[in-house]
């Protein structure tokens, strides 16, 4: 079992070779941080956080969600336009098109 110590030399031993040390020779990064670094950037990129979850181990989304959640805002933007496209009204679009009118690029049917 390695200990704290044996733990620490390894991981500055692996920052050293790929390169992630400071002008002083020491470690940039802690194993904390990329921990964090991982979920973070992956989120922050549309990656499903359930995904990034499951990744991590995690036994529950929710852990994923309590530790991640602040990192996904634009979901709620994206999740507002999906709605709002979805629901505008079937009148409306039918009306557009028998008028041969050009069509936003945002406002185009779905399949």
């Amino acid at each position: 079992m390695p200990t704290a110590s044996t733990y620490g030399y390894h991981f500055n031993k692996a920052c050293r070779l790929a390169g992630l040390v400071d002008v002083d020779g020491k470690a940039k990064y802690t194993p904390r941080s990329l921990l964090r670094f991982f979920p973070s950037i992956a989120l922050a990129h549309g990656v499903p956080i359930h995904e990034v979850s499951r990744w991590l181990g995690h036994r529950s989304v929710k852990t994923a969600i309590d530790i991640y959640g602040h990192l996904v805002p634009r979901a709620w933007h994206r999740c507002r336009e999906v709605l709002q496209n979805a629901m505008q009204p079937a009148l409306l679009d039918t009306a557009v098109q028998s008028q041969g009118e050009a069509r936003p690029d945002n406002c185009t049917p779905a399949a």
